[in-house]
């Protein structure tokens, strides 16, 4: 039995409608002069629509149909796939632009995920990638890379690897619109940051569904992404419209303490900062509103005027004490402390590690 080998058409011209209405012009016994009287238009008009130089619009689709008697879907139909073959012979020419383009990405991380289908062919996986960032050319990304590294301006991650933060983002975007809350509101965002608070105490297992809804009454999509190789930073905080903003959290690496302290970091950004920039959380932070925003984190959690006793607390019960005062998890207050002396074996038995559970099934903590 012979095999049967099957192969891709994908030709690289493209022929015009109008290469079949001139078939039918001469089949019908017509000059170009007596078809384009019939047709109510200029010689010089249907000179380009042969050429496809000009292309036929519905009502041309619906003049040709009463005049060639060749239905109006026909031609319609027709000079669809000559513009999409057009576009298709255009981008194949882009095709080492597209190979530059790809590499820069995270690919089979955002297969993995499930934002882009995998492809060998360069353009097709091109495409993806812009789909996924829902721009319309690698043109149009570099200035949208170009915005979004100037709304973080003051952040390392886009000097140093600007592909993977934005892709790491947009992550977060598609997720946070997927996210319904009611317009923001700076009381009830206090609100529920007073609710999160307490919610540190109970060491809850499974924690993301909670604080997302909490979160979401007051007007903040909370979503959280798992970071990939290139992703360094903790957290990122951006207004997605002036009546929703958005917090993605990453906890790779991440014990309790460091994990509510980051938390509270972005809320902060969102209450006391401005909606136009985008805030990214990195270790030894220089802006003033990163700074700002760790010395509001850390008195919420633990006002200063506790550092003194943390500092000279001798036992794993006295942490137990302090953390029962405060209405706060155990952990966080051992956090303090290691942080305070620069002891960071010290009681660190009494801080809860966090994990990430199954990604797309769940998106919680354990």
């Amino acid at each position: 039995m012979v095999r049967k080998e099957t192969y891709d058409f994908a030709p690289d011209y493209a022929v015009a409608p109008g290469e079949t209405l001139r078939e039918a012009i001469a089949d019908l016994g017509m000059s170009q002069v007596e078809f384009a009287q019939r047709m109510g238009i200029t010689v010089q008009s249907l000179s380009r629509i042969l050429k496809g130089d000009q292309p036929i619009t519905y009502d041309t689709a619906r003049k040709l149909e009463l005049v060639t008697g060749i239905s109006c879907e026909f031609w319609n139909n027709m000079e669809a796939r000559y513009r999409e073959q057009l576009q298709f012979i255009s981008l194949q020419k882009q095709r080492s632009e597209f190979e530059v383009f790809n590499k820069q990405f995270p690919i089979k991380e955002l297969s993995k995920r499930g934002f882009i289908k995998l492809s060998k062919n360069p353009v097709e996986q091109g495409m993806e990638v812009l789909r996924f960032f829902q721009i319309s050319s690698i043109t149009a990304f570099d200035e949208y890379k170009k915005s979004t590294m100037a709304a973080a301006r003051s952040s390392a991650a886009f000097s140093t690897t600007p592909a993977n933060a934005v892709t790491y983002i947009n992550m977060g975007l598609h997720e946070a619109r997927e996210i319904i809350v009611k317009p923001f509101s700076e009381y009830n965002f206090k609100s529920a940051l007073n609710r999160a608070r307490a919610m540190t105490k109970d060491c809850p297992q499974r924690f993301s569904v909670d604080l997302q809804n909490i979160f979401a009454s007051a007007g903040v999509a909370l979503v959280f992404i798992p970071p990939f190789k290139g992703v360094h930073f903790s957290g990122v905080s951006k207004w997605i419209t002036p009546a929703k903003a958005m917090i993605i959290m990453n906890i790779r690496g991440k014990a309790e303490d460091r994990f509510w302290f980051s938390l509270f970091h972005e809320a902060a950004h969102i209450l006391y900062h401005g909606k136009k920039k985008i805030y990214i959380a990195e270790t030894s932070p220089s802006d003033p509103d990163e700074i700002e925003a760790d010395k509001r984190a850390a008195e919420f959690l633990i006002p200063s005027k506790y550092n003194c006793i943390i500092k000279a607390v001798k036992s794993a019960s006295e942490i137990v004490s302090i953390a029962n005062k405060l209405g706060i998890s155990a952990g966080i207050v051992a956090g303090r402390y290691q942080y305070l002396t620069r002891r960071w074996q010290e009681y660190k038995s009494l801080i809860h590690p966090l994990k990430w559970v199954d990604y797309k099934d769940t998106k919680e903590e354990e």
